[in-house]
């Protein structure tokens, strides 16, 4: 499974993830969350990794990544180190839920579906 996280955290999670899961930082410019979903979707990954759960509040943002295929996850955290620690804790049932749900969100010691 491939997913593209955006680039505020860190690169070293594409280093720590296990060999069933290809992380790929986000490495363009500046760019919006749905320009983050479409080059998700361009580069044939499963879902984009956002920090901060403010993006899934976005309508048109759920409706560009339905569209594309492509599944929101975002990581609830006080920042990007621990988003990352959260995202690899969590690595299992992330995985599990992508499977079911386009939506997800990651928390201390949950996946939930959003």
């Amino acid at each position: 499974m491939r997913l593209l996280y955006d680039a505020v955290l860190p690169q070293s999670l594409s280093l720590e993830a296990p060999a069933e899961v290809e992380f790929q930082r986000w490495d363009g410019s500046d760019v919006s969350d749905a320009d983050l979903v479409r080059a998700s979707e361009e580069k044939g990954c499963r879902g984009v990794i956002l920090w901060g759960r403010d993006s899934l509040q976005q309508a048109d943002l759920r409706d560009t990544a339905q569209q594309a295929g492509v599944a929101l996850v975002a990581v609830e955290a006080d920042n990007p180190v621990e988003a990352k620690q959260r995202i690899l804790k969590n690595l299992s049932a992330l995985r599990r839920k992508l499977t079911e749900h386009d939506c997800l969100l990651v928390l201390a010691n949950e996946v939930r579906p959003v």
